[in-house]
């Protein structure tokens, strides 16, 4: 991999650099190339290991990409879906964007309020973040940028919203130039990187744009063609999802299931059901590791299948988060097979956290402010990548042999024929009799995304000059 050309994102979580700040911008009437040109030396890419007190990225959706000099036929070189934009009705229907979560209800990425770049900042301390913002801010206005500007950061602990150990099942890049943890997939480099070979062996496809005259100082690169630059190389897709989570909702929900079980000990009780939905304790301990019981976490929470420990969905239920947005072994004739099969669809997250987090360790009452994760993820296929998880893991009711429900936890809403939304059950596999949890509350609503385009180093450059 070309450390150099690539984005800073694509390898690192930023994890020393615990705040940050979204820009949602919109191009319309400014001038995004001067303004890109002047924040290019800022762009923090894959080789940099100085510890500077702040990290900079910026993808741009279809729209921004137009902005910036893309005509049609370029943007046709580009994936389908990302052309599209994630409110266009084909991907709602692909990701079950329907009802609550519809285009209609988002507060940004739709036809009301589109969005033509992201500009993510990240910093090592709340000072840092507010300097270096306020000049981005001051760039922005003087170029006529409009903004809209989200204050993230890593969750509490490392732990999201509903307070569960978040970003543990990350998968092993080729070409990354990192160290490999136990129980981490290996990726061939072209899952996560347009221009290099993918899990089929095969150099995965990249976006091109009309050739630019440049200059000695700038050279554009061509690689395979002299009519046309391959504008993705180096590039990749980024997913970002504004997903607002009802912390009090779940956990209210966990402790009347338990109080109507009778437990005897009703706090632990709905820790175990809301663990059994998630897969996980909220230490990170998987549940084929710690069926019953939360126990201390060991060095790997990742090292685990499901084949062997769990074949029958008794420690930890097939419909579980954990399950179906990672199968790992187990579908397939073989383990091999079976994880070989769920690396196809793997994706590189970079979530992060927006609003304050809900007091108390189990908590039942709500404050009545927003709260939630933006969900980033890097893939260099959206259909076979994200949206496969989205649509035939998340989302499908047929998942591992169960019948009628979706994701506990991210899962979407059903309707009948008469467009009435129906009950959300989670079905704990048991014996001799399995355990049936009715009426499941829908705790986690789309606000607000978009398909982006994150461009190697050389691409931007590109993309900011104005040369033809």
């Amino acid at each position: 991999m070309e450390r150099a050309d690539v984005q800073g994102l694509m390898l690192f979580a930023y994890r020393q650099h615990p705040r940050s700040r979204f820009f949602l911008l919109r191009f319309a009437g400014g001038n995004p190339r001067e303004w890109l040109r002047r924040v290019l030396t800022d762009v923090t890419s894959g080789d940099e290991e100085k510890h500077e007190p702040y990290r900079f990225n910026v993808a741009f959706s279809a729209r921004g990409l137009a902005a910036l000099g893309l005509d049609e036929e370029d943007l046709l070189t580009f994936q389908r879906e990302f052309v599209q934009g994630m409110s266009h009705p084909e991907r709602s229907h692909v990701l079950g964007d329907r009802y609550s979560d519809a285009p209609e209800q988002w507060q940004w990425g739709n036809e009301a309020e589109p969005v033509d770049a992201v500009a993510m900042l990240y910093a090592q301390s709340e000072e840092d973040l507010h300097g270096r913002s306020a000049e981005l801010e001051k760039l922005l206005e003087k170029f006529g940028i409009a903004a809209r500007i989200e204050d993230v950061a890593l969750g509490e602990g490392g732990r999201e919203h509903f307070g569960f150990a978040d970003g543990l099942a990350q998968p092993f890049v080729k070409g990354s130039g990192r160290k490999r943890k136990p129980g981490e997939s290996k990726l061939a480099t072209g899952e996560l990187v347009l221009g290099y070979e993918n899990a089929y062996g095969k150099v995965n496809e990249v976006p091109s744009a009309k050739r630019r005259r440049g200059t000695r100082e700038h050279p554009y690169f061509v690689a395979g063609s002299t009519s046309r630059v391959q504008l993705g190389h180096n590039g990749t897709y980024l997913v970002v999802r504004k997903l607002r989570q009802d912390v009090a909702g779940f956990w209210q929900y966990c402790w009347d299931a338990a109080r109507a079980e009778q437990a005897p000990d009703v706090a632990a009780r709905a820790k175990l059901i809301a663990a059994r939905m998630v897969g996980r304790w909220p230490n990170g301990v998987p549940l084929v590791e710690a069926p019953e019981a939360e126990r201390p976490p060991r060095a790997s929470l990742n090292d685990f299948g499901f084949r062997e420990l769990d074949p029958d969905g008794l420690r930890c239920p097939f419909g579980s988060h954990i399950r179906r947005a990672n199968p790992r072994d187990m579908f397939g004739e073989t383990a091999k097979e079976g994880l070989r099969d769920a690396n196809l669809h793997r994706l590189v997250r970079r979530g992060r956290a927006y609003g304050p987090k809900l007091a108390g360790e189990l908590p039942q009452r709500d404050d009545g402010v927003e709260r939630g994760l933006y969900f980033v993820a890097l893939n260099a296929d959206l259909r076979r990548q994200f949206e496969f998880v989205q649509q035939t893991w998340l989302n499908s009711c047929k998942f591992a042999g169960l019948s009628d429900e979706r994701d506990p936890i991210v899962g979407k809403d059903a309707a009948d024929a008469e467009e009435r939304i129906v009950p959300r059950p989670f079905t704990v596999q048991a014996r001799p009799l399995r355990q049936r949890h009715s009426h499941v509350p829908k705790v986690v609503h789309v606000r607000g995304g978009e398909y982006f385009f994150l461009p190697g180093m050389r691409a931007l450059n590109y993309l900011c000059d104005g040369s033809d």
